[in-house]
């Protein structure tokens, strides 16, 4: 069961309350004074704006960024720099990258989660708890969002006048929600079910467990705790060498004098390193995964090619309608440029495998940025006879696949630590030929959609001109696309049997993954002998069947991954709805069949 979906009869309001008790108690044993001026301390309801909280939180830079390197073990057990930390929490919290205010200040995540771990109590005053657009305007009014859809957590935890206790204003729907079914929820019903989960996670600030920086001495595994320990148990050992450290945070923002927090900073830093040796990872990886943080190279990589692959789509066809010589330059500068954050796509990946110490294709996320580069690497393999719709059929393979990992898919782009069975080199061989197939599959498929979308806008004249020159190239360079794809679905699946049979003594087991990767194989053998078959040799049948048989691979990725229950993916239980993307691009695929099949048939004639 998902963490934050846990059973309503055990919601933790009263644990909050608790939790934020000891959390003070432990402030204090730090040797904390509170301040006398400290104007929050008796207004548990009062409301800090954005603004008045970033401009109270006194970090500098300079400092939040050397935090940002401390290493921290999160839930998964991995040790990373506090940065990642800090993003991941945010990112949950607050959906963005940066804590921002109305005035165009910010705090960036480094400082937002040092400022949250040493002043908690005022930061359930802050709108920091993002409520989506999924609930409606009555979610909104109920949890006292603001304009922009942030609340704070004392307003979804107000004090019933009548009993003098505090009381969860969502615990009605939440329990309402999580009674149902996937499928009979609704979007209201959904963002509930979110907005539980991100104050699960503004809960974990009250127990530290987001603070776990302090090794267990020669523990066989590994351990690491905060002031408490796994269990919520106050550490007296990790509070002594924490408290340093606090103590210098909280002068330091009163003062603006931040020497002394360095220092304790660095020897908080330096007993990691003794303590922890066995598994810190060294600092070359902890620098490049910050690196990597900063950068957000993928969401970069995401705006960068759609503009890329929208200026190929136009130029392409403008050189089908009006050819001229300036175009074909223009068309191969801006492949050029495509060409450099390829590159970069390609050194992004190699840092992540770096840094994870596995192949960077193990999880949801990392496959699809993989098949991207995939997409791209087929685009300019085949691309020939400079026709500029190849290389930009490419590119939207990543925008289309990397808008999914961005997007409302809840990808999360998290480094995850291996399951056991993927601790193989067989990931390598097997999982990356499978994937890589899938890149070919999506070149064809996006390929068809053009040449389709040509059919519809050309006029006969044009079609007499292109019918046996682009379009033929566009189906010849398709049908390249397909036959390499097929032959490395087929021969990762003959591989995967071989892992198969070392991981679970068998070779095939017909599992759902298993099942609809060979059925892919028969579907997509199927469109390249389609023009064996009388009356299905022409090119617009077999572009409409290479767009209608991609269908196949997103079953294989996705649907066998959350509808069946197997080996390999994740159902459990009733199954979740089916997306609305799913049902709109079948109805996109129809229409583009149906409105091209009657334009060929009057380009014909």
């Amino acid at each position: 069961m998902n963490k934050c979906q846990q059973d309503p009869s055990s919601f933790p309001i009263i644990k909050k309350n608790r939790l934020k008790i000891s959390v003070l108690l432990i402030l204090l044993s730090f040797g904390v004074k509170a301040q006398e001026n400290h104007t929050h301390q008796n207004a548990p309801t009062k409301q800090i704006s954005a603004d008045k909280i970033i401009a109270e939180t006194n970090i500098p830079k300079e400092h939040s960024d050397k935090f940002g390197h401390l290493l921290v073990q999160n839930f998964e057990g991995r040790i990373v720099p506090m940065n990642t930390q800090a993003l991941d929490v945010l990112r949950k919290l607050y959906k963005h990258d940066e804590f921002k205010g109305t005035a165009g200040n910010a705090l960036d995540a480094n400082q937002w989660f040092l400022s949250v771990n040493t002043d908690v109590q005022s930061w359930t005053m802050v709108p920091v708890i993002k409520i989506g657009t999924k609930g409606g305007d009555e979610l909104k009014k109920k949890t006292k969002a603001n304009s922009d859809g942030y609340t704070s957590l004392v307003k979804l935890f107000p004090v019933n006048p009548k009993t003098g206790e505090m009381y969860y204003v969502l615990e009605k729907d939440y329990n309402d929600a999580f009674r149902k079914k996937p499928s009979e929820q609704t979007n209201y019903d959904k963002e509930v079910i979110a907005v539980n989960e991100r104050v699960q996670i503004f809960n974990e600030f009250f127990s530290g467990q987001f603070m776990r920086i302090v090794p267990v001495k020669n523990d066989a595994n590994h351990r690491w705790n905060s002031w408490m320990d796994a269990n919520l148990e106050p550490d007296a050992e990790s509070q002594k060498i924490m408290a340093p450290y606090f103590i210098q945070v909280l002068d330091a923002r009163r003062t603006g004098n931040w020497e002394k927090a360095d220092s304790e900073l660095q020897k908080l830093s330096d007993y990691q390193q003794k303590w922890g040796k066995n598994v810190v990872p060294p600092k070359s990886k902890v620098d490049l995964e910050v690196f990597m943080n900063q950068m957000n190279i993928n969401f970069k990589l995401l705006i960068f090619y759609s503009i890329i692959g929208s200026l190929l789509l136009i130029l392409g066809f403008a050189e089908l309608f009006k050819p001229k010589k300036i175009l074909n330059k223009i068309v191969k500068t801006i492949i050029a440029i495509g060409f450099v954050g390829y590159v970069f796509h390609f050194l992004g990946l190699v840092a992540r495998w770096y840094i994870s110490g596995h192949a960077p294709w193990s999880n949801g996320y990392e496959a699809i940025i993989f098949i991207s580069w995939v997409g791209i690497t087929a685009g300019f393999l085949l691309y020939r006879n400079s026709n500029a719709l190849i290389p930009a059929a490419g590119f939207m393979v990543a925008v289309i696949m990397m808008g999914f990992a961005h997007g409302g898919s809840a990808l999360d782009p998290q480094i995850t630590p291996l399951v056991p069975v993927l601790k193989s080199y067989w990931l390598i061989i097997h999982v990356a030929i499978i994937t890589s197939s899938y890149g070919f599959f999506a070149l064809s498929m996006i390929i068809a959609v053009i040449t389709l979308f040509f059919y519809i806008v050309s006029g006969k004249k044009l079609y007499k001109i292109h019918h046996n020159s682009t379009i033929k190239e566009l189906t010849i360079v398709s049908e390249m696309s397909l036959s390499i794809g097929l032959f490395a679905l087929t021969v990762g699946n003959f591989l995967g049997g071989i892992w198969a049979n070392e991981s679970w003594g068998r070779y095939w087991s017909w599992d759902p993954k298993e099942t609809w990767a060979f059925i892919s194989i028969m579907v997509y053998a199927i469109v390249l002998h389609l023009r064996l078959v009388p009356g299905l040799r022409g090119r617009w049948a077999f572009h409409v069947a290479a767009m209608f048989a991609f269908s196949s691979m997103v079953m294989t990725y996705f649907g066998v991954n959350y509808y069946l229950s197997g080996l390999h993916s994740y159902a459990k239980g009733d199954p979740v709805p089916v997306p609305v993307w799913v049902y709109l691009g079948l109805a996109f695929m129809l229409l583009l069949s149906a409105f091209s099949y009657f334009k060929v048939k009057e380009l014909k004639n």
